[in-house]
């Protein structure tokens, strides 16, 4: 069985509104749609605040706001998509200061019997928010009026217009009066604009057209593809101007209309007048009469007629060319929408404006954003841009430019005539003078005409960004800087945004100073002038001969104090030092009381004693008090004897001397150190831990202690006199435990408290550490994660505000409590020694971290969160990588298609670009041929260099003629170094009958390549003398029994291959390639778009969105592919690898193993996990049960939306099987009363293991994403 689970959710967002979701007028929401969840954003004066999001279970393909039943609120509704489309109202309400989203009414939109719409899955809103108008399936719309907070009953009514391409509500006038404007493909394969009215009393949509707008053709060479969607913008009425004269052309006063959008041009097509109306009407009238005439040849002409209304163009009211792509996206500025901004599909933003003077456009470029698949104007200047393709963005729009003054804008092609500023203004200010609506006004003055500006420098102002790693293309999953945490690497983005996104959960260090020339250190302490303080006046850094006093004098100067003066013992090395309080007993009738006070004592142990220093505030320095404890006191032959080993609380401090003696002393009166008790162990001591468990104590319970030789782990308690060092329990590890912690991850006090999460870990000698959950007196879940090859250390700190270990050897791990474990969180810290929070003047909050060779002052963030670095490559959009360990360099494919305006030719050209695996500085750039595009990468095993190849590319020639392509090539790289510049020199180039969809890599000189329809081994061989290149590639076998060959996967058994149009195959690769011979295949309808193997059989992902799995079995002398597992993940899988997100702790009975890991178009990674047998059969009944009472929002049932899907829609008699959602599962640490999801309903369905035994199940699978 697999589990599928989330690493990083889809990135990618389809829409945004701005609007009040509460009933204070002057709160104002953000609501955006990310493929499959809602996010809502307060607006508030430093920016958005994010206040809840919500999981819809399907993808959002519509979002609008509706009245909700409070007065100037609104309520969300929301749409979406096939397989089970639905529409749902998301109510925003508050409790307590936590705000949440929760469903309303549903309406389920599904309909087995029609045919999915093809064009546009969307659904409109009417201006006064009465009436919602549904597309998802072909010639029909569904129709759903609206109350205030519900949603009526919905109506299905046929739509004659079956390729309907874009569809709005127009602004009526009348509130009872609701029409449609349709923009349509008739049966000619034109585009066609024209209106129907909503009749709901009579349930369906008016036969005739409706007379708001005159149905007219638009334009070939306006809208000259189907490429980008069209986009219709109603227009309320305009009122100013010329009033009087309804009929007047010239005066900007308009009756509103419809703004279409997407071609060449933007056009604005204007309501009828209503006298315009009645006279249409009763043309209609007649023209009915006539086709139901007894006279064919009346009908005849009736129909001539008619048909000739069908096929005339009418000429908009106003329009003005559209200079660059197609339009993706749209805000108004403001409610009369005189003020429109547009963005393109390559991020080009401009704001249409309605002029003042005449019914006619000016248009002006504001700068590039990211490619908006949605605009948000918000407020003051300021606009939202959400975007699939790249970072969705929050922009400030400044009316001058504030950047590149003397570069244009945007680009605009010299066949558009445009303006200057300058020139605009001169107009305008023409225009005032002559006044609007003058009696004395020329007669025969020019109408004026649309403009187009030409500016100058940016005017966008990029105020925040929001990570989008979406479309993946392609991706790596790889140890790059041999880190032990394996790096994500993703080919993301497009248009104008293509890059390359680095991908790790790790914490973020940022270093703020360097103390450089410290060698050998083993720990550093900070130092507050008294116990209570907050800020820290001295660092004392231990190395392994001595102990140096730093002081941080000011803000920019650290001082090294002299020993004479330091007070501290200096010549020794220190095991540990802190702040201590002052123990004060009172007396009062008769009954002694003891309590802590602030005091200025900071007590150091050393191999020599423990000593006792006072600061003293006036002169800034420590001093000794007392004769401080020496080892020797223990001694009664006279002998001497050394500290081994220490740790302290602020009123404990325990001590290991040599021979495995324990020792625990604390400040008695007179700040006297007493021993309190002592004991003997036949093991050396090599490390304690006296660290509290309970936050709000001064002493610990209990203390841990570590041995050499017998590699134990002892717990000892320290409740009582009577029960000090008496050992609760212990643990034998691998290898010698030099470093121990027993450790509070929670700020519970006790076992009863929820957060109290005591652990014990141990970093041992060998790099690794093991951690264990300490409860009942009893070591529970041994987990060991490795941290390379150094001995590791364990360090406590105060990170983000919250208590971590930091667990350091050859790599650094941040580890922190969440989500009901102990979580490591990788952090960019080679060889770090030892780590304290460090609170001065001139770094606030920062840790103090020590490594083999300088003490680094810096802040540890975002412990919890993933660390994405962007590698932009603007247009050159990323579509294949390699990665080549041996080289430690990239191979990155390239597409890059120059932006142009709609409908003309696009420019395409493709490359290859080489990048350092570190730094990511671009080394070569190979440029193909014209009309010749990269289609397959491959890193190929050896050097890479002189005459072993490193990569090789695979590509194909475009040519618009064909239907399938003929040519391509396949090329052969290594890397050559020149002055220290590496840059790739070609070995070998061999043409090709096709496209080079994939590559694998069978030995060591063959590889095999998907070309068309077939898969072909080459021989990678040295070429004749007197030949230009040294190397050739000579073809040695070919196997071509399919449609579309895209995938090809070598396991090191068998070629799997999966063909784009049928299934999946597994070839056997025979004597070194000269022959492939067929294994097994699956002949279904598969369509698969990504495919891996999982050892004896191959796992994938299909265009339906599904995951699918086969198992090769064997039997006698035939072996087949038996589907073993369908589930439908909602997504599309682009791209499949096997391996493990982390380097995650892995427990000696883990149930769940990290299988393989996948991305989508939507910038969605997640893992695929094995589960052993047994704990699948519980986990299965676990997920039906929780399905019967677990749904999503609006009564969305998880069992239907797991089911396999189609294009039609769901397989409803074949449930999902082989898959669990392991999302669902791991809500089950979410939920209240857990234990009812065990019982089931009936005895049948009792889940037999405990809760904590399923608890640890999820936890384990929440490890591995």
């Amino acid at each position: 069985m697999r589990v599928v689970g989330t690493f990083h959710p889809s990135s990618s967002v389809s829409r945004s509104l701005k609007c009040c979701l509460t009933p204070d007028p002057t709160l104002e929401h953000l609501v955006v749609a990310k493929t499959e969840k809602l996010e809502v954003y307060s607006l508030q004066p430093d920016g958005p605040k994010l206040e809840c999001t919500s999981d819809l279970w399907g993808r959002i393909v519509g979002l609008q706001a509706v009245p909700a039943k409070e007065k100037g609120r609104s309520n969300l509704l929301v749409m979406t998509d096939h397989p089970n489309p639905n529409i749902v109202l998301m109510i925003y309400s508050t409790d307590g200061g936590h705000s949440m989203l929760t469903p309303g009414d549903l309406h389920t939109l599904k309909d087995s019997s029609a045919r999915p719409a093809e064009f546009v899955t969307d659904f409109q809103v009417d201006p006064t928010g009465q009436v919602a108008a549904v597309s998802c399936y072909a010639g029909k719309l569904k129709i759903i009026p609206l109350s205030p907070g519900q949603l009526g009953p919905d109506v299905d009514m046929s739509l004659p217009e079956i390729n309907l391409l874009a569809f709005t509500f127009l602004h009526t006038g009348d509130k009872d009066r609701f029409t449609l404007a349709l923009v349509h493909l008739n049966h000619r394969g034109q585009m066609q604009l024209l209106c129907r009215d909503v009749l709901l009393d009579e349930n369906e949509l008016s036969q005739a057209h409706s007379n708001l707008l005159i149905t007219t053709l638009l334009s070939e060479n306006t809208f000259p593809s189907l490429d980008y969607s069209l986009l219709l913008l109603a227009v309320p009425p305009h009122s100013t101007g010329n009033v009087e004269d309804d009929e007047d052309e010239s005066g900007p006063a308009h009756r509103g209309g419809v703004l279409v959008l997407g071609g060449r041009k933007v056009v604005f097509y204007e309501n009828a007048t209503q006298d315009q109306q009645d006279t249409r009407k009763e043309k209609q009238r007649r023209l009915n009469k006539r086709l139901s005439s007894t006279k064919q040849s009346e009908v005849v002409k009736a129909k001539e007629k008619e048909q000739e209304r069908e096929t005339r163009k009418v000429k908009a009211r106003a329009e003005i060319k559209w200079p660059w792509g197609a339009i993706t996206a749209w805000s108004a500025v403001d409610v009369g929408c005189r003020r429109v901004l547009l963005g393109d599909a390559y991020g080009h933003l401009s704001m249409l404006a309605f002029n003042e003077d005449t019914v006619s456009f000016t248009l002006v470029p504001l700068g590039e954003t990211s490619p908006a698949t949605s605009l948000t104007y918000l407020s003051s200047q300021v606009l939202y841009v959400g975007s699939h393709f790249g970072d969705s963005q929050l922009l400030r729009i400044h009316p001058a430019p504030i950047a590149t003054a003397s570069i244009d804008t945007l680009p605009i092609p010299k066949s558009i005539h445009t303006v200057s500023p300058s020139a605009l203004a001169s107009a305008s200010a023409s225009d005032k003078g002559k006044g609007k609506g003058r009696a004395d006004a020329p007669a025969d003055r020019p109408t004026r005409v649309s403009r187009v500006v030409s500016t100058k420098g940016t005017f966008i102002e990029v105020l925040q960004s929001y990570d989008n790693i979406a479309p993946i293309m392609d991706a790596i999953l790889d140890d790059i800087d041999g880190s032990g945490q394996p790096q994500v690497i993703t080919s993301s983005g497009g248009r104008n945004t293509g890059s390359l996104r680095v991908i790790r959960t790790e914490a973020d260090f940022q270093e703020q100073a360097k103390l450089d020339g410290l060698s050998g250190i083993t720990d550093v302490w900070p130092v507050r002038p008294r116990y209570q303080d907050r800020s820290h006046t001295h660092l004392l850094v231990s190395t392994i001969r001595e102990t140096l006093v730093l002081s941080f004098t000011g803000k920019e100067t650290v001082t090294h104090v002299d020993p004479s003066v330091a007070g501290f013992a200096t010549h020794v090395p220190t095991y540990t030092l802190g702040n201590i309080p002052r123990r004060q007993r009172t007396t009062s009738a008769g009954r002694t009381t003891s309590s802590y006070v602030d005091s200025p004592l900071v007590v150091q142990i050393t191999p020599e004693g423990v000593r006792l220093v006072e600061y003293d505030p006036t002169l800034g320095t420590f001093s000794a008090v007392g004769k401080g404890w020496s080892p020797n006191e223990l001694q009664s032959n006279g002998s001497t004897s050394e500290i081994v080993a220490a740790a302290m609380s602020p009123s404990q401090f325990v001590v290991g001397l040599r021979g495995g003696r324990l020792a625990l002393l604390n400040l008695g009166a007179n700040d006297a150190l007493q021993v309190v008790k002592t004991r003997d162990f036949p093991d050396e001591i090599c490390s304690i831990s006296c660290a509290p468990l309970d936050p709000a104590k001064n002493y610990a319970t209990l203390i841990a202690v570590s041995f050499w030789g017998s590699n134990k782990v002892v717990v000892l308690s320290l409740e009582s006199a009577e029960t000090f060092f008496s050992p609760v329990c212990e643990a034998t590890l691998p290898a010698l435990p030099r470093s121990v912690l027993l450790h509070n991850f929670g700020t519970g006090a006790s076992p009863k408290d929820a957060d109290f999460h005591p652990h014990l870990l141990a970093g041992l000698a060998d790099g690794s550490v093991a951690t264990f959950a300490f409860r009942d007196g009893s070591l529970h879940d041994r987990k060991l994660a490795s941290l390379g090859n150094a001995p590791a250390n364990l360090s406590m700190c105060s990170v983000d505000g919250r208590k971590v270990v930091i667990a350091s050897g050859a790599r650094a791990n941040v580890l922190y409590w969440d989500r009901q474990r102990v979580r490591p969180s990788p952090v960019g810290i080679k060889y770090m020694i030892k780590g304290a929070t460090l609170n001065v003047e001139a770094f606030p909050s920062c840790l103090a971290i020590a490594t083999s060779s300088a003490l680094l002052i810096g802040n540890i963030q975002g412990v919890d969160k993933m660390q994405i670095r962007t590698i932009p490559l603007g247009l050159d959009n990323p579509r294949r990588l390699a990665y080549h360990p041996v080289q430690q360099v990239f191979g990155v494919a390239c597409t890059r298609t120059a932006p142009g305006r709609v409908g003309d030719k696009e420019d395409i050209t493709g490359s290859f670009k080489l990048f350092d695996a570190h730094s990511f500085q671009q080394l070569h750039h190979f440029q193909c041929n014209p009309d010749e595009e990269p289609s397959a990468v491959l890193a190929l095993p050896g050097e890479g260099s002189g005459r072993s190849p490193a990569l090789c590319l695979g590509t194909v020639v475009v040519r618009p003629e064909e239907k399938e392509p003929s040519r391509g090539r396949l090329v052969l790289f290594s890397l050559s170094s020149s002055e220290g510049v590496r840059s790739l020199s070609i070995l070998a180039s061999q043409d090709v009958k096709g496209c080079v969809y994939a590559l694998a890599h069978v030995s060591d000189d063959v590889i095999v390549a998907a070309v068309n329809t077939s898969v072909a081994s080459y021989k990678i061989r040295d070429n004749e003398p007197g030949e230009t290149s040294p190397l050739a590639l000579e073809k040695i076998a070919e196997w071509n029994h399919s449609h579309f060959v895209t995938n090809l996967v070598w396991d090191g058994q068998y070629l799997l291959v999966g063909d784009a149009i049928s299934s999946v195959s597994m070839l056997k690769v025979v004597e070194d390639g000269q022959r492939l011979e067929s294994i097994a295949r699956d002949y279904g309808p598969l369509w698969p778009v990504s495919i891996e193997s999982t050892g004896n059989g191959v796992i994938g992902a299909n265009s339906d969105c599904n995951l699918f799995s086969f198992v090769l079995q064997t039997g006698g002398q035939r072996a087949v592919l038996e589907k073993d597992g369908e589930y439908h993940i909602d997504d599309v899988v682009n791209k499949l690898i096997r391996g493990a997100l982390s380097s995650a702790d892995v427990s000696e009975d883990q149930a769940v193993r990290a299988s393989h890991v996948f991305f989508t178009s939507t910038g969605r990674i997640g893992a695929i996990l094995d589960m052993n047998d047994t704990t699948s059969l519980h986990m299965t009944a676990l997920q039906r049960n929780m399905a019967k009472s677990l749904v999503g929002p609006g009564g969305v049932d998880h069992t239907q939306r797991r089911t396999p899907a189609t294009h039609r829609g769901h397989i409803d008699a074949e449930p999902a099987y082989g898959f669990l959602d392991g999302d669902f599962l791991e809500s089950l640490l979410s939920q209240a009363e857990p234990e009812r999801f065990l019982k089931g309903d009936i005895e049948a369905e009792r889940i037999t293991p405990p809760l904590a035994t399923i608890k640890d199940v999820l936890v384990q699978m929440q490890s591995l994403h």
